[in-house]
């Protein structure tokens, strides 16, 4: 049966996908090009004539699971330090400014060989911290105050300047006026071919408030989880950065990293406007054709060391704030295209405020859960991976009990009714394509797709293997995954 909730569903996502031409072949990506320039960076252009503003996005192939063993929290820091201009953009004496920044580096660095002391002497504190305060001063009085980059940008026409890190890539974005892009371009290319990482202390202690904001400087319940299935991995370090390990990162490290990544064979530009590909290209290379780095670039850590995924599910049982988290972590090798469309259905299914069994049960019915969510691919692209599934659970909540019958609607997840997993397909289908008609997400996942993968296209792909998949796939795929969790009878400890 057809009920008003997939009715509605049909027609949203008609309306959504009404920009693509047919089911075979969006419209949309038959206006993509891609490029690559002989130093390995990588240009994708998808043709909107409509846009008045072009979405622009620079992602870097390093992400925080890339963050060197010891020195979590850097591909943070450099997004926020990175965009600080270069040696000749925003220095209002380049020579005084390279004196100036090298001063505060050794101040930073005797306070540092200080604290770590045994016993730091006050005495001694005292003058150190002094002189970081004298270099500081004198630092800022060798550049331009006020967003350097940001504020020439937006003095024609950008809104949303912004970047984020991920674990698995850096993006900086911005949306400007189609005729504007190369001023981008051209910036671009400044700060990455002429790095100078000015303002790096304050920026980091903005990365030190960040991390106290969202854990305290604790690791998060997901991190632990990772730690057990992921031992010693990247996967496993925090992606955030701990105090202690951000706070040892000076500017001669990030240095040494930001030229070991941050080449162009670990980047990809992606531009989504009224524009011609052609000239982009040749924009492209106008500005980043010459950059060719001394040396060769290393390999990011994450393809250097894949972890094993286990053998079958992983259980645990938490505690938060005096209530019980319960996370299912199943193992997700690398899928086909169907294959992995009928996982995102199945997380669809798991997420809907409308369709999914997990949430009317423990959420509506026995008010035993605030929030139940699932995800895929967690927590990378760039990695063996888990499907994971958490349920936070309200204070009345009993942690067994509600682990078992969380189990239990999960393996019968697989027999739901026909309906709601057609209706969480479209949803599924729905998520995507907004995604794809948006310019600025858009470009996101042209470039990181491109830069993770090799392929911008798999957003495309997910959307035709939604399109084409019957509800067996989503059963299928289901039962495949899991079915395997242990008997809601076998106990499971709590961490």
């Amino acid at each position: 049966m057809i009920t008003a909730t997939h009715r509605r569903l049909a027609i949203t996502l008609t309306i959504l996908l009404a920009s693509f031409a047919s089911a075979e072949t969006p419209e949309i990506a038959r206006e993509i090009r891609s490029f690559k320039l002989s130093n390995g960076l990588q240009l994708v252009v998808a043709v909107r004539p409509e846009l008045q503003l072009a979405a622009l996005n620079l992602t870097v192939n390093i992400g925080a699971i890339d963050d060197p063993a010891g020195q979590s929290g850097m591909a943070h820091i450099l997004e926020h330090v990175t965009l600080s201009g270069s040696t000749t953009v925003g220095t209002l004496d380049a020579e005084a400014e390279g004196n100036a920044l090298s001063e505060l580096d050794r101040a930073h660095q005797a306070l540092t060989r200080e604290r770590q002391q045994t016993e730091p002497d006050p005495a001694i504190l005292v003058g150190l911290e002094r002189w970081v305060e004298q270099a500081q001063e004198a630092a800022k009085r060798t550049c331009e105050t006020g967003e350097i980059l940001g504020g020439r940008l937006e003095a024609h026409g950008a809104v949303g300047l912004n970047a984020t890190t991920t674990a698995d890539v850096t993006q900086f974005f911005t949306s400007i006026p189609n005729d504007q892009v190369e001023l981008w371009l051209s910036l671009e290319a400044e700060r990455l071919q002429h790095p100078i990482l000015r303002r790096f202390y304050s920026e980091r202690n903005v990365v030190l408030r960040e991390v106290a904001g969202l854990t305290g400087g604790r690791p998060t319940l997901q991190e632990r989880l990772l730690r057990e299935i992921f031992p010693g991995a990247p996967a496993a370090q925090p992606m955030e950065g701990t105090p202690e390990q951000i706070s040892a990162i000076d500017r001669p490290a990030a240095f040494a990293y930001f030229h070991r990544f941050y080449r162009p064979e670990n980047i990809v530009i992606a531009v989504v406007g009224n524009v011609d590909p052609e000239k982009i290209y040749r924009l492209a290379m106008h500005y980043f054709a010459e950059w060719r780095p001394e040396g060769i670039g290393d390999t990011p850590r994450s393809r250097r060391e894949q972890p094993t995924l286990p053998s079958e599910p992983v259980v645990r049982i938490f505690t938060s704030a005096g209530s019980p988290v319960i996370f299912f972590a199943f193992p997700e090798p690398p899928a086909p295209p169907v294959q992995a469309a009928g996982l995102e259905a199945m997380a669809e299914l798991i997420n809907s405020a409308e369709l999914s069994p997990l949430r009317r049960k423990l959420m509506l019915e026995q008010q035993v859960a605030w929030s139940v969510a699932a995800a895929t691919n967690y927590p990378t692209q760039k990695q063996a991976a888990i499907f994971l599934v958490h349920v936070y659970g309200t204070q009345s909540a009993e942690p067994q009990q509600l682990m078992q019958e969380t189990s239990t609607l999960l393996k019968a997840l697989g027999g739901s009714p026909e309906e709601d997993i057609a209706g969480a397909t479209l949803g599924a289908e729905m998520r995507i394509a907004s995604q794809l008609d948006d310019p600025p997400t858009l470009a996101s996942l042209l470039a990181l797709h491109q830069a993770v993968n090799g392929d911008w296209s798999i957003s495309f792909r997910r959307l035709e293997a939604l399109r084409t998949m019957g509800v067996e796939n989503v059963r299928a795929a289901a039962h495949q995954l899991l079915g395997a969790l242990p008997s809601a009878s076998v106990p499971i400890g709590a961490k």
